[in-house]
């Protein structure tokens, strides 16, 4: 984690995997791409009964020395801006049941 973040805990919350969604500035409309891909990642994970959340830190992180020097290590090259970080592992409890939906909410025309 790059000091630049000033955290002094774990901001992904200790959790086993950690998926990293990068887009390409050169595309116009990456940030909605990238945005759609980490929606779709969580939905995937909850239909495999895992745990996810969206870490919205990948922006500043991959804008860092350290993240450029990061990316440059994977061998990663080219105007990617991080969209976001994907933390994925087993709930350590069952999730809430879903809140009643209100009536009338959704009108037709």
């Amino acid at each position: 984690m790059p000091k630049s973040w000033g955290a002094k805990i774990d901001p992904f919350y200790g959790a086993p995997e950690l998926v990293v969604v990068l887009a390409n500035k050169e595309r116009p409309t990456y940030i909605y791409d990238g945005s759609l891909v980490m929606g779709n990642m969580m939905n995937a994970a909850a239909d495999l009964g895992l745990g996810s959340c969206w870490i919205h830190r990948a922006k500043e992180e991959f804008e860092t020395e350290y993240g450029k020097s990061l990316l440059k290590r994977l061998g990663i090259e080219g105007d990617y801006e991080g969209i976001g970080h994907l933390v994925i592992g087993y709930p350590a409890k069952e999730p809430a049941q879903p809140v009643k939906r209100k009536e009338n909410y959704i009108y037709e025309l």
